[in-house]
């Protein structure tokens, strides 16, 4: 083999070499960004969670088993306690008589989400809720926690969720 023979190979291997690392460079990247998607925005996340609420009868126990992880630590713990409340006293109205996503007893027939505030890691979202002609108006409020939103209150033209589930608990031990 001649000597030119062998630089036109050398050359050669180098260039595929170089090839597959620039490829090799272009997936790892190509994979970091898919591996990082950009966290939904606070307003997704209400209206899945109102979308799911909504598809399966607008049960707030069985909607709140299966969105809990949307819920802030403190909200789902005065939520737990309020329904242990009520599982103990099965023969009497304790805890929450009302949907707290939708601030009503009867099923609405649909909603519409807005946002409100939107503030670093701190968001507020409009629910209008309809039953027929009717409406209603929530608030969630929520915080990012990295790249998730969880609610961490829900406001009514009566006050709010987090108060009056406080509210609830401190009534429950008077009257131990």
């Amino acid at each position: 083999m001649n000597r030119g023979t062998r630089d036109r190979r050398s050359i050669v291997r180098r260039a595929a070499r170089a090839g597959w690392m620039l490829a090799a460079a272009a997936a790892v990247q190509g994979c970091g960004t898919a591996a990082r998607p950009a966290p939904p925005h606070a307003t997704t996340v209400v209206d899945a969670l109102y979308r799911d609420h909504f598809a399966h009868e607008q049960n707030w126990a069985d909607t709140y088993r299966r969105q809990r992880a949307l819920f802030a630590p403190e909200l789902a713990a005065l939520l737990d306690a309020d329904d242990r409340a009520a599982a103990a006293n099965a023969d009497e109205v304790v805890g929450l008589d009302f949907d707290p996503l939708t601030d009503a007893q009867e099923a609405m027939t649909s909603f519409q989400v807005a946002p409100i505030m939107h503030e670093g890691d701190r968001a507020t979202v409009g629910v209008l809720l309809l039953l027929d002609t009717a409406r209603t108006n929530v608030r969630l409020d929520l915080t990012r926690s990295g790249a998730r939103w969880r609610v961490t209150n829900i406001r009514y033209a009566h006050g709010d969720l987090v108060s009056l589930l406080r509210r609830l608990a401190d009534d429950r031990r008077r009257a131990r």
